[in-house]
């Protein structure tokens, strides 16, 4: 942070919401219905050297690796177009069981599905699936979730925690099992695939287990998110505590009403 004097740290600690927003840019691909917190540009350019968060498809090109952009980036990835981040990961806990041989698909537990070059389909039994005569690439236990919740992430701590019931979303506080495979999740992709600020959609499944279903960028933040995703920022990029009447103002916003 550019604090030059004590006069400028007390106007900081005390001062107005003016002063700590607008020091991290974002570029997404939303218009929100609140007042953000970041400044929203885009492109790089735009920054003027303060920190940039990346909440969309942007692809950041060879302007930044030139050194022309001298901007930390947040969420420097994209996933290409059919990547999917969680076979890269199948025989962790976190993924249902999955076989690549047709003939290993009664070791399986069903519902699965089944999956291949002309799409998926979900077989509800054994005999179902024999009457089949489809070719597939792998096959994979279909979980059908208790619950689900989305997690979002800054790095490899949770940011704030969401069950979602219908098409409806409710704030949750981590519970000590949901804590711990978040971790063993997070611990496994985020250093793998350079992951800074995302989201995770869990299935909790009716025998208490949870499994990892999506891995997305930070889009379709409400106002509480995005309050509480800046000040993780914030605070890695400048390496100060925001004040803590700034935080308290932040839990306070009421999500579920």
């Amino acid at each position: 942070m550019n604090i030059r004097s004590f006069t400028e740290y007390e106007k900081y600690t005390n001062g107005s919401i003016e002063d700590i927003i607008g020091k991290v840019h974002a570029i997404t691909q939303e218009n929100v219905n609140y007042n953000s917190p970041f400044a929203n540009i885009k492109s790089l350019e735009e920054a003027n050297d303060f920190p940039i968060l990346i909440c969309s498809e942007f692809k950041v090109t060879k302007l930044n690796e030139s050194g022309k952009i001298k901007s930390k980036i947040y969420n420097q990835f994209n996933f290409r177009k059919g990547y999917n981040l969680i076979n890269k990961h199948i025989g962790e806990s976190f993924v249902p069981k999955t076989v690549k041989d047709r003939n290993n698909v009664k070791r399986l537990k069903f519902p699965i599905v089944a999956s291949g070059k002309n799409g998926s389909n979900t077989y509800n039994s054994l005999y179902m699936f024999k009457k089949s005569e489809n070719d597939y690439n792998s096959y994979q236990e279909k979980i059908v979730p208790k619950t689900r919740y989305e997690v979002l992430m800054f790095k490899n701590e949770a940011v704030s925690v969401y069950e979602k019931i219908n098409d409806n979303r409710y704030e949750r506080n981590v519970t000590k099992d949901l804590d711990k495979a978040i971790k063993n999740i997070t611990g496994k992709i985020s250093e793998s695939h350079g992951l800074d600020a995302y989201y995770l959609t869990i299935y909790e499944s009716m025998g208490g287990k949870y499994y990892l279903n999506k891995v997305s960028k930070c889009s379709s933040m409400n106002e509480k998110q995005a309050n509480q995703l800046y000040i993780k920022i914030y605070e890695d990029y400048y390496g100060y505590d925001l004040p803590n009447w700034f935080k308290n103002k932040v839990r306070s916003i009421d999500v579920n009403s």
